[in-house]
């Protein structure tokens, strides 16, 4: 028993990283009108964002650098006008809120399998009484 509690606690610590990690959620960015105004609506300062250029190049950093021309982050820098898509990192998501709901969740499954597991052998005989074990 005590190995299984081990073996679920460390799942949702998996579940838990994983979450944090890989569940910010990016919104897609009109590259043309970025071109056109020399404005990249939601793009700023700090934010992470995720590049594919048209060559089938592909980065992801945060924004150190900016112009009318295009972002960087100090190692490269990207024009917008050879961007194939740009993704910014959603200012209005509150993936905090998303991870505990999640985590809440799955430690609330967990409890139902473990209450599951350790509840007593329970029988349901139909029509009549249940026969005694021999």
């Amino acid at each position: 028993m005590a190995g299984m509690l081990q073996t679920l606690a460390r799942y949702l610590l998996c579940l838990l990283v994983f979450n944090l990690a890989a569940c910010s959620s990016m919104q897609a960015v009109d590259l043309q009108r970025a071109v056109q105004t020399s404005n990249a609506r939601g793009v700023e300062y700090g934010r992470l964002v995720d590049v594919r250029m048209l060559d089938g190049a592909r980065a992801k950093f945060r924004v150190t650098e900016m112009n009318d021309q295009g972002i960087g982050n100090g190692d490269a820098f990207y024009r917008f006008a050879d961007m194939e898509s740009l993704k910014v990192e959603n200012p209005n998501s509150n993936s905090s809120e998303e991870t505990v709901t999640w985590v809440l969740g799955v430690i609330g499954f967990i409890a139902l399998i473990v209450l599951a597991v350790n509840s007593d052998s329970v029988r349901v005989c139909s029509p009549g009484p249940c026969p005694e074990d021999q």
